[in-house]
């Protein structure tokens, strides 16, 4: 067989090869090109402040007797002696300005999320982000450049919480998928994040725990993915994995993100994330963790917990096995193994 290459061929080869590579280049200057915008979009924390990070490590401050007449919410001073202790246990400081001191800087712009999408009944309570915004203004952040943010009215309404009951300066926002940044992507998508998280430099999420029909668990990523960009339903296909954990990869939300104070007074344990009263019960708790995959990795096994003693099937089995979590952890976003995960329990009295 003759090994000659006419020109034609050669050509036509040439001109292969060329259309290879120029789409290999296309591909790798699409993927600089977005890399670029996600890092053009991250929050650069104070001069000299480093924020305090335990990755794998979860507080869990616990408190029988925590809830008003009914169940529903908490006593103001159980919450904030909760939210209080778990901070210090969190970050070894024995006050509690010292311990905010280490999650947020004075000059730092805190933006508070909320989640309020299973409305009244089991939403963030006013009274865990109340002591929250005591806190991050003990550790001398002011009160007007403090922002507690939701994505609809109606969700944030479902916190209780009202510019009443608020330190006189700190906001209360909505972004209602129009108050964005400029478009940006993740692997799965294209979307816009809400410029009320833009415009922070700092950010404390208050999840719940809570069962989720798509995505297995809801917990503190997806409060802060889903609940922050202009377009959520785009990003709920193969139960919304893994797309939780993209988004919460964009420099938009991990560079922003110091802590997630998980307010689990209350545990949804099937039909979330709507509330579902037959499936919710009083669990009187608080978690927090600088850590959002081994956050949520504890919060979804309490649902399975839950699960289990009532005779379901566990997350996985059902089919929507919250596999985001394990993605996130590939992403570098924390620790998803149970065997690396250290829970440190606090009893209060």
């Amino acid at each position: 067989m003759s090994h000659r290459i006419d020109r034609r061929h050669f050509l036509a080869g040439a001109a292969a090869g060329a259309g290879t590579l120029a789409m290999q280049r296309g591909a790798h200057a699409q993927t600089a090109a977005a890399g670029a915008a996600n890092a053009s979009l991250a929050a650069t924390p104070p001069t000299g402040f480093t924020p305090f990070a335990a990755p794998g490590l979860v507080v869990r401050v616990n408190r029988a007797n925590s809830m008003r007449p009914g169940g529903l919410f908490p006593t103001q001073e159980a919450a904030t002696a909760m939210v209080d202790r778990a901070v210090m246990e969190l970050t070894g400081q024995h006050d509690l300005a010292g311990a905010w001191r280490q999650l947020v800087h004075p000059s730092d712009r805190v933006g508070i999320k909320t989640n309020g999408l299973g409305l009244r009944n089991i939403a963030s309570n006013k009274e865990t982000v109340l002591a929250i915004i005591n806190g991050v203004i003990a550790a001398g952040v002011p009160a007007n450049q403090i922002v507690v943010y939701d994505q609809w009215n109606g969700f944030l309404m479902a916190t209780r919480l009202t510019r009443h009951d608020v330190p006189a300066g700190v906001r209360l926002l909505v972004h209602a998928n129009h108050d964005l940044g400029r478009e940006t992507r993740v692997a799965s998508g294209r979307t816009q994040y809400a410029q009320t998280l833009l415009d922070c430099t700092a950010v404390i999420g208050v999840p719940l725990v809570k069962d989720h029909s798509l995505s297995g668990f809801t917990g503190a990523m997806k409060n802060m993915t889903h609940g922050s960009i202009r377009n959520p339903e785009d990003f709920h296909r193969h139960q919304c994995s893994p797309q939780i954990a993209e988004l919460y990869a964009h420099e938009a939300i991990r560079s922003r993100v110091r802590a997630h104070v998980m307010d689990a007074f209350k545990v949804l344990y099937d039909g979330g994330p709507q509330d579902n009263p037959s499936a919710r019960v009083v669990y009187e708790t608080i978690f927090m963790s600088t850590d959002p995959v081994a956050l949520d990795r504890t919060g979804a096994g309490i649902v399975d917990e839950f699960r289990s003693h009532h005779g379901m099937q566990s997350i996985a089995q059902r089919g929507d096995p919250a596999r985001y979590i394990d993605h996130a952890a590939q992403l570098g976003l924390g620790v998803a193994d149970p065997a690396h995960i250290t829970i440190r329990p606090v009893t209060l009295t």
